[in-house]
């Protein structure tokens, strides 16, 4: 009995497995627009940075509203999204003209957000961007 029992432990994990990874396959390059229509307005985390950012058609448009780059905007940049677990976003775009590529997480149960990018990347003023923060408002 316990030589079954192991052997369905085995088959249960290769299986997961083969699920996950076919999952994870089939998702590769299939961001979407799920975020359209929402509005999120945060404060990074030890700063008086704050930041709005809303979502439609495919595009995202941000401006800065407190902080050292008030008044600091952009619009129409095109972003792709993903739910990573229920009211969790994944979201990502590039602005090429800058260059910037930035990645964010929406958390919208624990109302945080995590910001991770590279700016100005292949120029004299390449950097990482790494910063966090608390949700204020989300519209949806």
């Amino acid at each position: 009995m316990k030589r079954y029992l192991q052997l369905f432990a085995c088959l249960t994990a290769f299986l997961t497995l083969q699920s996950l990874t076919l999952n994870a396959l089939a998702q590769e390059g299939t961001g979407s627009h799920i975020l359209n229509g929402t509005t999120v307005e945060w404060t990074y985390n030890n700063s008086d940075a704050r930041m709005v950012v809303s979502f439609a058609n495919g595009l995202g448009n941000y401006e800065w509203v407190a902080g050292a780059r008030k008044g600091n905007s952009d619009s129409e940049i095109p972003y792709s999204s993903r739910e990573i677990s229920p009211d969790i976003f994944l979201m990502s775009w590039i602005q090429a003209d800058r260059p910037d590529f930035i990645t964010m997480i929406f958390d919208f149960n624990a109302m945080t957000i995590a910001t991770t990018g590279l700016i100005g990347y292949e120029s004299d003023n390449e950097r990482m961007l790494f910063m966090d923060g608390v949700i204020n408002d989300v519209k949806r």
